[in-house]
């Protein structure tokens, strides 16, 4: 999926593809026409200025460390790391003039639905008051061999996982958890496929994650509720968010801006390095409440339903690679900073360290 993205991409021209099993890394070179090398050899190349990482989570901190140092920006795929204090490392590598830019993959950032939902909040809604994901996953995939079940090499499924949705919570919720309970439970042979976690954030906000992998792919069910409270709520279905319904509750004020807003469909979902598919919608039903000047609105948005689902994330990563290029073109930060990345993995390990001890643990603050 990263090739493919990277390959369509204007200013980015894929070079080579590394692996330490060298018959992968030639199996995925020889389908795109690339050369193949081992991780050291890569990160020696002239020709390459960004790394993009898709290891296992252990290995990001190191390849991305080796990458930074050896001045080429960096793509890294969630988490940034699975401990804060590669991560705190990671984010002092990029702190100084003149230094490589770094983004981490949190597609959620860079879906059209989110997208919309962040200028709805910016024009009418501000900040939501409650984010509640149910994530039921498959393990269809995962034998019990599989790295995603150990700790040492995944971080765990808020590590591994979970950074998606803390960042994205925090996002819209205008600030990052000050406590956070969780629970974990595992199967008889002892893998952990279930985590739940309630966070508090500041002014009384709160989120909540359950995340389960133990469906068969064909029962998988995923949706975020949000909540503004007495002004609006609704639901994204999808963990690649793929529709959306939501309710307002608004003024004369607030419909028109809401109107304004989606009457651009194009311009309401835009992403920068995002290309529409053209299947995407956007439909707006109002209702008098019965009392002058008050609305209720039924919104509506579709990137196309279920059968969209892979290209929509395809071209989510499209947009993070594009925001990379653009921060490293214009020398400013990419949309998804390290310290989001370093602040997401505090809460994820936050929920691991509740769940060990069955207390509520406050997320570490950032490093000075």
């Amino acid at each position: 999926m990263l090739l493919e993205a990277a390959g369509e991409l204007p200013g980015l021209r894929p070079v080579a593809v590394a692996d330490r099993d060298r018959d992968r890394a030639e199996a995925l070179a020889t389908a795109h026409r690339l050369d193949s090398c081992g991780p050291e050899h890569l990160l020696a190349d002239p020709r390459v200025a960004v790394v993009a990482v898709a290891t296992p989570p252990a290995d990001h901190a190191g390849l991305a460390l080796a990458a930074l140092r050896g001045d080429r920006h960096v793509f890294c795929e969630k988490p940034l790391a699975i401990n804060l204090e590669d991560a705190a490392e990671l984010l002092a590598a990029t702190d100084r003039p003149g230094a490589p830019r770094l983004t981490v993959d949190y597609v959620l950032r860079r879906n059209p639905l989110y997208a919309l939902l962040g200028r709805l909040g910016r024009a009418v809604l501000g900040p939501a008051r409650r984010f509640a994901l149910e994530n039921l996953a498959s393990d269809e995939h995962l034998g019990a061999d599989h790295w995603f079940w150990d700790r040492e090499v995944s971080g765990g499924i808020a590590v591994e996982h979970g950074v998606h949705f803390f960042d994205a919570a925090a996002w819209l919720l205008g600030s990052q958890p000050e406590l956070v309970q969780a629970l974990e439970a595992a199967r008889p042979d002892g893998r952990v496929d279930t985590v739940l976690a309630t966070a508090r954030h500041p002014g009384g906000a709160t989120a909540s994650y359950a995340h389960s992998f133990a469906r068969p792919e064909r029962a998988e069910s995923q949706w975020t509720t949000l909540d503004w409270g007495e002004v609006a709520g609704g639901r994204l279905y999808g963990w690649i968010p793929v529709e959306l319904e939501l309710d307002i509750r608004t003024d004369g004020a607030g419909l028109a801006a809401v109107q304004a807003l989606t009457t651009d469909q194009q311009a309401a979902l835009a992403v920068p390095g995002y290309r529409p598919s053209g299947a995407e919608r956007i439909t707006l039903e109002l209702a008098s409440r019965g009392q002058p000047g008050r609305w209720d609105l039924h919104l509506r948005a579709t990137l196309g339903g279920q059968a969209a689902k892979p290209r929509v994330y395809r071209e989510s990563v499209r947009a993070g690679l594009a925001d990379l290029l653009a921060a490293i073109t214009t020398g400013t930060a990419p949309a998804v900073t390290p310290t989001d990345a370093w602040t997401s993995l505090a809460t994820a390990l936050a929920t691991g360290q509740s769940a060990a001890t069955g207390t509520a643990t406050r997320p570490a603050t950032l490093p000075l």
